[in-house]
This record gives C-alpha cells, structure tokens and sequence, in this order.
C-alpha cells in the first residue's frame, strides 16, 4: 500500500457557518418574544441567546488553529504565533460538503476542531483530505456526530 500523500493548508473560519449562527441567533430571539412569556423573562431569554451567540461567533471566527499538516511524521498543528504542535487524528466526519476532523493536541492535550466547507477550502482539498483519512484508521467518532 502507498503511504499516504503529504498535504498542508491554512486554515481559516468558514464564513457561511457564522452567518447561519447569527441567523439561527436571529431566529431564536424572535421566538423568544413571540412567546407569550413575560416581559422580563423574554428579556432575560434573548440576552442569554445574545451572549451565547457572541461566544460561539468568538471561538470561530477566531480558531487557535492557523495551518494544518499531514505527512511521514502524522498531523502537525501550528497556531496563529507560528508554534508547532504534533497531534492525533481522533476522528473525521464527512457530510455532503462538510469535513470535520477532531485532533487532539497539546500538554495537555485540547480538542481541536477544524471544520471545512465550500467557503473555506476549495474541492480538491477537500478530496486530497478525504483520501488521507481514508488511509487512517479511525479510532473514535466526535461527540454525537455519528
């Protein structure tokens, strides 16, 4: 069996994903005041979803991860100040045009989530990426996505 090809890519956040949150957000805070709740609580529902809105926004669009590297030596993070991290393929999901690949890295090791779609890679990435995996053996799904 060949070995794998070597593949590498920035990595940056998918802009369409940000704009179905704040859709979603939008969406949420209707309903809360088209509830018949009083008025307080409907205050209260639509700053909690605000806030919460804000911090998801906050962790995508500004991703710890900046480039992304697989080769001989496995998968090589390396952060917005330029700092490699070795780390390990924990699983991968692919939908349609969505591939999300689940890394653990670091001392002590985080999760790392890097979600690629049409907006933030193009095809042949995508593909490149779908036969490394391919070459892996998965070891674990992520949480709920299977």
């Amino acid at each position: 069996m060949k070995s794998a090809p070597a593949i590498a890519f920035d990595y940056r956040p998918s802009r369409r994903v940000a704009i179905a949150v704040v859709g979603v957000a939008a969406l949420a805070i209707l309903a809360v005041f088209l509830s018949g709740l009083s008025l307080g609580m409907r205050l209260v529902l639509a700053l909690a979803a605000l806030v919460l809105t804000v911090l998801a926004l906050g962790k995508h669009l500004r991703p710890r991860i900046r480039r992304v590297a697989h080769g001989a030596g496995g998968w090589l993070l390396v952060d917005g100040e330029g700092n490699e991290c070795s780390a390990r393929l924990v699983a991968h999901v692919q939908r349609g045009n969505l591939l999300l690949l689940d890394f653990q890295a670091g001392n002590p090791p985080r999760q790392q989530r890097v979600l690629l779609t049409g907006d933030n890679s193009d095809a042949d990435l995508r593909r490149r990426l779908i036969l490394v995996l391919a070459a892996t053996v998965r070891t674990s799904t992520p949480l709920g996505l299977e």
